[in-house]
């Protein structure tokens, strides 16, 4: 008996909602800290490097959800590569909450992703969502208030 792990209900969660609307996958590295595809549509070919959380962290802020991802020195690599090889590369980050069909995602794009965590000594980003806000915001310092707005509705 095959026994699933939890990064699978996640990383099968991202590739459920992206085979829905007719992109299709191609499994380049897979493992619990990570999953690694390349997707190509009628208009585009696309590197997507996922990572998840399985909850939100605790805040303070009754009104917000919040999330922090850490990446190993390996990922960081990794993305600085694909990014200096001038690679079409996202972020995709799964956003766990309780229960988990309340669990949201958010993708940076590579401009986004070279600003705020391919940075000397950066090694995590934080990501927060506001109750009945259609946008996450990046933390870049200083609070909330500072953040850059990511779409809800971003795929890839």
């Amino acid at each position: 008996m095959s026994k699933l792990k939890e990064a699978d209900f996640y990383y099968g969660a991202v590739l459920s909602n992206l085979l829905n609307n007719h992109i299709c996958p191609a499994l380049i590295e897979g493992g619990t800290d990570r999953q690694i595809y390349d997707f190509t549509t009628d208009n585009t070919e696309f590197r997507l490097f996922v990572k998840y959380r399985s909850e939100p962290i605790k805040t303070k802020t009754v009104n917000y959800l919040s999330w922090q991802f850490a990446f190993s020195d390996s990922d960081i690599r990794e993305l600085s590569d694909y990014y200096s090889q001038n690679m079409n590369v996202s972020l995709g980050l799964v956003c766990g909450d309780v229960p988990m069909r309340q669990s949201q995602y958010a993708v940076l794009h590579k401009d986004e992703l070279k600003e705020q965590l391919l940075q000397p000594g950066k090694k995590s980003i934080t990501l927060s969502i506001k109750k009945c806000e259609r946008a996450f915001r990046l933390s870049v310092g200083g609070g909330r208030e500072k953040a850059i707005q990511i779409p809800s509705n971003r795929l890839y």
